[in-house]
C-alpha cells in the first residue's frame, strides 16, 4: 500500500519519470501532470497528499495558478521546483518568488531522493498534526537560544524550523512558506539591518520579530544594540525583543504580534 501520492507537474517526460522513480523508492505513489489543465482535472476527481510542481510550463508560469490549486486540494502541501543551476541568481529569484507566492517546500534541479525524503518528512509531520498550525522560523546562531524559542512556542502549538544564518534558511528546501520570523541581529553573515531587509522582502506578509542581547556591560555596545533594535523595526520587523527574556514574555509578544501585524512592540 502507498504511503502517500504526490501530483507532479513536470512538463519534461524524462524527468517526469526520474521524479516518479525516486517516489516510488519512498513508498510513494505519483501522478503525472504535463500541464496546467492535467492538475485542475487531476484535482477536481483525485486525492493527493501533496504537489511537487514545476515553476515554468511552457510559457505559463505555475505560481499565478497556486491559490486556485490550493482551494481544489484543500490546502494540500505545495513543493515548487525550478532549474537554472545550483547557486544560480535566476534559480534563487524563482524560488525566491515561490517563497512570496506561500509556497510549502522550495527545490532547486537537479535534485536528490535525500532532497524528496527531507520534505516527504515534513509533509508527514503535517498529515499527523491534528490541525495545520502557524509556521515560525528561529534564526540565530545560538543554540540555547534556538533550543528556549522553539521549546516555547512548540507547546504553544506552532510549528518550528529553525537555522543558524539567514543564508541557511534561503538554501533549507523546508523552509519556504512560513507565518513569522524570529531572527537576530548580530550573528554571522547577513545579521542585522541588512538581514532584516532581505527577510521582509523575501517574506513580505510574514510578521517579524527582531532579536538581540544587552548582556554586556559596555554602554557603548548596550546603546548600539537598542540602537540597531530600533533600526530593525524602521526596517520592517514588527517587535523587537531584548535578550535574555521569559518564556512568557517571547509567547505572549508572539500572541501580539500575531495578533495585530500593525502592531509595533519595543522589547
Amino acid at each position: 500500500m502507498s504511503a502517500g501520492t504526490v501530483l507532479v507537474l513536470e512538463d519534461s517526460r524524462t524527468q517526469a519519470q526520474l521524479i516518479s522513480k525516486m517516489m516510488e523508492k519512498l513508498g510513494w505513489s505519483t501522478l503525472l501532470c504535463f500541464d496546467h489543465d492535467a492538475v485542475f482535472e487531476a484535482l477536481r476527481h483525485r486525492t493527493v497528499d501533496l504537489m511537487l510542481l514545476d515553476v515554468y510550463i511552457g510559457t505559463e508560469n505555475t505560481l499565478m495558478l497556486m491559490p486556485d490549486f490550493r482551494k481544489l486540494s484543500a490546502g494540500v502541501p505545495i513543493a515548487v521546483m525550478s532549474a537554472g543551476g545550483a547557486g544560480g541568481q535566476v534559480l534563487k529569484a524563482t524560488l525566491n518568488m515561490a517563497r512570496r507566492a506561500q509556497a510549502d517546500f522550495v527545490i532547486g534541479k537537479p535534485f536528490a531522493i535525500s532532497d524528496i525524503k527531507a520534505i516527504i518528512d515534513k509533509v508527514n509531520i503535517l498529515r499527523n498534526a491534528p490541525q495545520r498550525s502557524r509556521h515560525i522560523l528561529v534564526i540565530d546562531d545560538s543554540g540555547t537560544t534556538r533550543k528556549l524559542v522553539a521549546s516555547t512556542l512548540s507547546k504553544e502549538g506552532y510549528q518550528i524550523s529553525e537555522a543558524q544564518t539567514v543564508e541557511e534558511a534561503f538554501v533549507r528546501i523546508d523552509i519556504a512558506h512560513v507565518d513569522m520570523i524570529i531572527t537576530d541581529i548580530f550573528m554571522p553573515g547577513m545579521g542585522g539591518i541588512e538581514g532584516i531587509s532581505v527577510i521582509h522582502d523575501t517574506w513580505p506578509q510574514a510578521r517579524i520579530i527582531a532579536m538581540s542581547g544587552e548582556d554586556s556591560v559596555d554602554s557603548a555596545q548596550k546603546h548600539e544594540k537598542a540602537s540597531a533594535l530600533k533600526q530593525a523595526v524602521n526596517n520592517g520587523a514588527n517587535a523587537s525583543l531584548t535578550k535574555p527574556f521569559r518564556p512568557i514574555d517571547l509567547a505572549q509578544l508572539v500572541d501580539k504580534v500575531f495578533s495585530d501585524s500593525a502592531l509595533l512592540i519595543e522589547g
